[in-house]
């Protein structure tokens, strides 16, 4: 549910990272070492997206070289370089959703509290100074590093506690209408994310400026 900027004071942002700050897809990033549409579906049903393995990762029960490891065993060799690449070193090269970084300064700019928490595996150290925005970042909360996943509740509740949030002044901002519901269950304020000019919109139609 939105807020509303008269009845609420709205102090902190937390955002999702993957199709709000960067992309994230499995495909694209299999499109950049292959055109063979042979090829591709075998790296999407056998190796990745016809799997769980992804979710393991987020849930930190497996990491990303476990999620090559096991790709591996359903592809031919062929593709094994390809699939290793994919799942241990996809963030080479990052690609920011255009404008979000400018957006992140904005909101800090305008005094708001900023904070990340997104499914993602135990690499994300490696990659997060290529994130755009990432400067301006007050916490950051991953998926793997708590064994919880969105749109379990724990983990928005664990992000509250952790930062010392209150969940009335807090906007959640996501492109999966699954995990703004387990925001709202936390009495988080949502709002889905559309693109960088929605996002804006819909922020002006709160009554926030940044």
């Amino acid at each position: 549910t939105a807020p509303s900027a008269e009845d609420e004071l709205i102090k902190n942002f937390v955002f999702d990272m993957g199709e709000v700050l960067i992309h994230f897809n499995v495909q694209d990033f299999a499109a950049r070492y292959t055109d063979s549409a042979e090829d591709m579906a075998l790296l999407m049903d056998e190796g990745f997206e016809g799997n769980a393995d992804w979710s393991l990762c987020d849930w930190g029960y497996i990491d990303e070289a476990e999620v090559a490891r096991r790709a591996l065993a359903n592809l031919p060799e062929r593709l094994h370089g390809i699939a290793v690449q994919i799942a241990t070193r996809w963030w080479e090269p990052i690609i920011p959703i255009e404008g979000m970084a400018d957006v992140m300064r904005r909101i800090k700019d305008a005094g708001y509290g900023l904070y990340l928490l997104s499914n993602a595996g135990s690499t994300h150290n490696h990659y997060w100074q290529f994130v755009p925005g990432h400067e301006y970042f007050d916490g950051v909360v991953v998926s793997s590093s708590e064994k919880l996943v969105k749109p379990q509740p724990e983990i928005f509740r664990l992000t509250l506690e952790r930062f010392g949030l209150n969940a009335d002044e807090c906007i959640f901002v996501d492109d999966r209408e699954t995990n703004l519901a387990g925001a709202e269950v936390c009495g988080i304020n949502s709002l889905i994310f559309k693109g960088k000019e929605d996002f804006l919109k819909r922020l002006c139609g709160l009554g926030i400026e940044i």
